[in-house]
């Protein structure tokens, strides 16, 4: 049975793209070719054995902070912005008379 396109499969699709999507730097899901090994690295010739080349969804890591997904890289950043505004700063200590 084929797989029928619609709008509300189109809809879930974007849906599900949207959720992998960083809302600091907008990194999202890309899609690359992915091979288990080196192309014809298994005999004489190019093709005996030849790997076999798939499309993979390599998705980013994403963190929820404050009801946000943030990438690695950008909770670091929002984590240390965070910190200068909330935290308290140091109370410089009265000099031992």
């Amino acid at each position: 049975m084929r797989f029928k396109i619609t709008y509300v499969n189109i809809l879930a699709q974007f849906k599900e793209f949207k959720m992998i999507i960083c809302a600091r730097c907008r990194k999202s899901a890309v899609k690359t070719a992915w091979s288990r090994h080196k192309k014809g690295s298994s005999g004489a010739s190019e093709w005996p054995l030849r790997a076999q080349i798939t499309k993979r969804l390599n998705k980013p890591n994403l963190h929820v902070f404050k009801n946000n997904k943030y990438c690695t890289k950008c909770l670091r950043i929002v984590k240390m912005d965070f910190n200068k505004k909330f935290l308290p700063k140091e109370i410089p200590q009265a000099a031992a008379a």
